[in-house]
């Protein structure tokens, strides 16, 4: 893709690559400097700072030693686009890129991890509906990827409430059909995730009415959510699980119906003290 042009003097691609490749350096201070570099740069020329770092990133982090670096200096190119740059399949193809990473180890919560999962980010900003697709397509209970993709859309409703927020139907849509077979260890991701979707519905009840987005469809996905979370994970025995669970609990309390609020009430104050 063709690199923007920009009044401030910009090095030339070859000097770019240049710093992409000391991203790898054996040195700490080289890959320190040469992040900082490539982070300024990217808010002067996104595009070619981008071009230069795809061209590295198709191997890997096999390949590619810092990949973690690579993916953050990319998340910052890409949030620093003018919305006339933003091609919607050179963000695909950025997207596939950090996919084929996240999805080819059950690793989870690893520095490169997080550091793909805000190159999502940073592409969701610009187009939400391009990068939840994307995520869609590997939300199944079977794929070992699903933990991270899950985390992945709590960042983003985090990171972009009044973007998150609207598709939340989308994202329960998915979630819930796989919800009962979360394993035990994945479930504080899962639990931590309503968490901050409830937390996107809250923020984004400030400025718009909630009941544009908390339809009946939405609202029978919080309840029977809300259910399993409160049957079934606080009594686990893991504590990260039992309090991972209250936490979502105590931001979905308000989302709920009241029927099922006041059925609840007894159980949720009573796992709380138990905690």
């Amino acid at each position: 893709m063709a690199s923007s042009s920009s009044g401030n003097s910009i090095p030339a691609p070859e000097a770019v690559q240049v710093l992409v490749s000391s991203l790898a350096d054996e040195s700490p201070i080289v890959r320190e400097a040469s992040t900082a570099a490539l982070k300024d740069l990217a808010s002067l020329n996104p595009l070619l700072v981008l071009d230069c770092c795809s061209s590295v990133s198709r191997g890997g982090r096999r390949r590619f030693e810092n990949i973690a670096a690579l993916f953050q200096v990319m998340s910052v190119a890409i949030r620093a686009l003018d919305k006339d740059h933003v091609d919607p399949p050179y963000m695909a193809k950025l997207a596939k890129i950090a996919t084929a990473e996240i999805i080819s180890t059950k690793e989870f919560d690893a520095d490169w991890q997080r550091a793909a999962a805000g190159v999502f980010v940073a592409i969701g900003s610009h187009l939400p509906d391009l990068m939840m697709e994307e995520i869609f397509l590997h939300l199944s209970g079977s794929n070992l990827a699903l933990p991270a993709m899950v985390q992945i859309l709590a960042d983003f409703a985090s990171s972009d409430v009044f973007q998150f927020t609207p598709r939340l139907k989308g994202v329960l849509k998915r979630v819930l059909p796989i919800l009962g077979n979360v394993k035990d260890m994945h479930r504080p991701i899962f639990a931590n995730a309503f968490k901050c979707w409830c937390e996107a519905c809250w923020q984004y009840g400030n400025e718009y009415p909630l009941f544009t987005v908390l339809d009946g469809d939405v609202m029978s996905f919080l309840n029977s959510a809300f259910e399993l979370l409160l049957k079934v994970w606080v009594t686990s025995r893991d504590l990260k699980v039992r309090t991972s669970s209250v936490e979502a609990l105590g931001q979905m309390v308000g989302l709920i119906s009241r029927t099922q609020l006041k059925t609840a009430l007894p159980r949720l104050v009573s796992t709380i003290l138990e905690l």
